[in-house]
């Protein structure tokens, strides 16, 4: 759910593309993917669970569970971008949550 909220919340915010795939697939200003699993093909072979479809249900009917979140980084990322140019907003797993 927490990905999927950072995807409906960059839908929904102005300094990102208007729709689910545009949001999914963009590159950042150096050409690197957002999502790495659009890179490594993984996005194409994933299996979707029911579980899966009820949290992207619920996402879609509004619920947040990211504090607005918009960007997010693994716990074992070595990049510093992150917390240098963005707020903290949760952490949740092996995953850091920001926003602006």
């Amino acid at each position: 759910m927490l990905v999927a909220n950072v995807i409906m919340n960059r839908v929904n915010n102005d300094r990102f593309p208007d729709t689910v795939t545009e949001v999914v697939y963009q590159k950042n200003s150096n050409g690197k993917a957002q999502f790495s699993p659009t890179v490594n093909g993984r996005i194409d072979s994933v299996k979707i669970s029911q579980q899966t479809v009820d949290a992207v249900e619920r996402v879609l009917d509004g619920e947040d569970s990211s504090n607005g979140a918009l960007y997010f980084r693994s716990i074992h990322s070595s990049s510093v971008w992150h917390d240098q140019a963005l707020s903290r907003v949760l952490e949740h797993g092996n995953h850091i949550f920001y926003t602006r």
